[in-house]
């Protein structure tokens, strides 16, 4: 039996009505209710709050098929064509997988420049206060910031995402998101003397490395296949072949079409 979860919000549920039509005889329920079944085969959900955190480690430690729903590696989730990146058994798709270049050229709105190899920053994209918490990375920044320190003498500039909602976990193990912290409010990335990227599992690695500025990422990020992952390498970034990640990322996101024709789960289901 395949269960979807439901996101309590009447601005996301959208996305997964557009997945239960493409997945015949499946079921929408709360999310205390689809941790409950003994029957599942596969889950389907969308983000990390209001319950779904729970789904995610519940499938993972129950070794249950899941298919993870968020905002797209690129692109428009909110409007026209709807796209969503959607993970088969995991937060992102962070391996690389031999694909056809034709949805990079469709939708992929970055032009891929040189790498650039004379930046002089560092800039260090911490994981919001809900990966922090979802994935317990809360000491992420510090250590990053120790490593970093430890190899090398260039300046480092910390940039939190300007949208971080202070989550925490409920009484009901549910991940809830609290107040958003307005202190910290992104600010530009001057792409011209950045020496390199470091993060947890920022998308912000995408355009990066298509400017041409090498990345630092722990193993869950899209961009972990073309991106160096021992922080103390900072001064010897990868500068990779870009091309066959993008191309593995353009089919890890599908429009409401390819979700509500069945089309993004067979695709996912190859992998």
């Amino acid at each position: 039996m395949i269960y979807l979860s439901k996101t309590d919000r009447p601005a996301t549920e959208k996305y997964i009505t557009w997945a239960q039509q493409g997945l015949p005889g499946s079921k929408i329920l709360p999310y205390d209710q689809v941790i409950q079944q003994r029957d599942a085969d596969k889950v389907v959900l969308m983000g990390i709050l209001r319950g779904t955190n729970m789904v995610y480690h519940w499938a993972l430690k129950n070794k249950i098929d899941f298919y993870f729903m968020d905002r797209p590696y690129w692109g428009e989730s909110r409007g026209n064509p709807y796209l969503m990146r959607i993970t088969k058994n995991g937060h992102v798709k962070n391996y690389l997988e031999s694909r056809p270049d034709d949805r990079f050229k469709k939708y992929f709105p970055f032009k891929i420049e040189p790498w650039k190899k004379n930046g002089r920053k560092i800039v260090v994209c911490p994981p919001t206060h809900s990966m922090a918490v979802m994935f317990e990375q809360e000491d992420w920044l510090s250590k990053t910031l120790e490593t970093l320190r430890a190899n090398t003498d260039r300046e480092i500039v910390v940039r939190n995402k300007g949208y971080n909602p202070d989550s925490k976990i409920d009484t009901l193990g549910r991940l809830m998101p609290g107040a958003n912290d307005n202190e910290d409010t992104a600010t530009p990335i001057d792409w011209n003397d950045t020496h390199a990227i470091v993060t947890f599992n920022s998308n912000i690695t995408i355009e990066a490395t298509a400017r041409g500025i090498p990345v630092y990422t722990d193993v869950m990020n899209s961009c972990a296949p073309i991106a160096e992952q021992d922080f103390s390498k900072i001064e010897t970034p990868k500068y990779a072949d870009r091309e066959p990640c993008y191309y593995s990322l353009a089919y890890g996101q599908f429009s409401a079409e390819e979700m509500q024709n069945g089309w993004a789960w067979r695709i996912l289901d190859e992998s």
